[in-house]
């Protein structure tokens, strides 16, 4: 399928292999914007920078006029219902069957200046685009999940992490791999990839939002939250690498003894009706918001007393650089380099990876010391300052893709093959 929806008059082409449905990481049916917002921000910038953008994606309603549409059967939603351990040996296997070739034909008839792949997946498609059709090649790694975890033993690890370790075998002009605090950069030095290939970049984060002012009171009336309630927030994609039951079991502990304590769960996922059970179950006093646009979360944030993140990647995402930015203080497990930015006792406070009970102690300390959480803020908006905007991030990923498409420019014209 071929939507032609936006053809302009861009003297540069861009051909992105996606793995994702929607450039938004929540509502892909509602066309919601929520989530992450990484992608939908490196359209926008490298369309004003004077790029075509075509988009070769899993078949769905979503619709991006910016960009023309390209689509490959959606086996991902078709197998969702698989086992974690089916998906892992059959989404590698018919993304191969099905969305290589039909990416190579794309590198061949649209002759783009660069083809980029989103994820560990599209490695093998950037590379055939390479080798068959002479298009400089870059994939954009959003993270390196559990390729984090060094400290496993080998053969742990290796099965764990076995479709990315596959994945580093086909080579590629570049690699972007944005710091989400799960080492990227260092993970790919280590797998023997030459360290002037790899562009190790910043998340980008909503700068302006640092100056927003939302009323504390109209905030919580429009999430229904108690006017004088001590609120945890938990705000991420509701699956197991987020561990969202790890921070309700810590809540529940904490509500013992602080009834005018309240939980807000944010975000959806596979385990949202999970997350609603356990919450009823245990009689929290506690609200299951689902999607929240991405505009709304300067307002949720200011409904908050308190924002808690235990992902077993890292808790350095977006989130929690976000509750930085607007004034919520921040409790976390101390996984991946979360630590580079969440400052034990200074921008934040950080418990061992997976110990509940030391979560819900600092969370009751928390909630119990307003002026510790005061303290906690100010420091914590010290070392938001110093994060990157969207436009820093993507005018980095501008310079790489420009230096691309450059080289194949000086190979057409030397003559010399690309």
């Amino acid at each position: 399928m071929h939507d032609r929806l936006n053809p302009g008059s861009a003297n540069k082409r861009l051909l992105i292999i996606s793995i994702w449905e929607t450039v938004w990481s929540l509502g892909a049916d509602s066309n919601v914007k929520a989530g992450v917002s990484d992608e939908d921000r490196f359209i926008d910038g490298f369309i004003r920078a004077g790029w075509e953008i075509h988009l070769l994606r899993p078949e769905g309603q979503y619709k991006d006029p910016r960009v023309t549409t390209h689509t490959y059967p959606n086996f991902f939603k078709k197998t969702a219902h698989y086992t974690t351990a089916a998906k892992r040996v059959l989404w590698p296997s018919l993304f191969n069957i099905t969305v290589v070739p039909r990416a190579v034909n794309l590198a061949k008839s649209l002759r783009p200046d660069v083809v980029m792949g989103y994820s560990h997946y599209s490695t093998v498609a950037t590379w055939w685009c390479h080798k068959v059709a002479g298009t400089p090649n870059v994939v954009k790694l959003f993270g390196v999940m559990d390729l984090v975890h060094t400290e496993w033993p080998a053969l742990r690890y290796f099965t764990k992490n076995a479709e990315q370790l596959a994945a580093f075998r086909y080579p590629q002009d570049a690699w972007i791999v944005l710091d989400d605090g799960t080492r990227g950069g260092d993970i790919l030095r280590a797998r023997g990839i030459p360290a002037e290939r790899i562009h190790f970049f910043p998340n980008g984060v909503d700068m302006e939002w640092m100056e927003r002012k939302e009323d504390r009171s109209a905030a919580r009336e429009r999430f229904g939250i108690p006017r004088n309630a001590k609120v945890v927030l938990f705000l991420a994609r509701l699956v197991d690498s987020k561990r969202p039951l790890d921070a309700i079991a810590a809540f529940a502990r904490v509500s013992r003894n602080n009834p005018d304590a309240y939980l807000v769960i944010a975000g959806d996922g596979p385990l949202r009706g999970v997350c609603e059970r356990s919450l009823r179950d245990a009689g929290l006093s506690a609200r299951c918001l689902g999607i929240v646009p991405h505009d709304d979360i300067p307002l949720l944030m200011a409904a908050c007393d308190l924002f808690v993140s235990t992902s077993t990647l890292t808790n350095r995402a977006l989130p929690t650089c976000e509750a930085m930015m607007c004034g919520v203080p921040v409790a976390a497990y101390d996984t991946g380099d979360t630590a580079t930015v969440v400052r034990h006792n200074e921008s934040g406070v950080l418990v061992k990876d997976g110990d509940v009970g030391a979560l819900s102690v600092s969370i009751e300390q928390l909630l119990a010391d307003p002026e510790r959480r005061a303290r906690l803020v100010e420091r914590a908006r010290a070392v938001a300052r110093g994060f990157m905007s969207w436009s820093q991030r993507i005018a980095l990923e501008l310079a790489v893709i420009d230096a691309l498409a450059q080289k194949k420019t000086g190979d057409r014209m030397s003559g010399r093959p690309s």
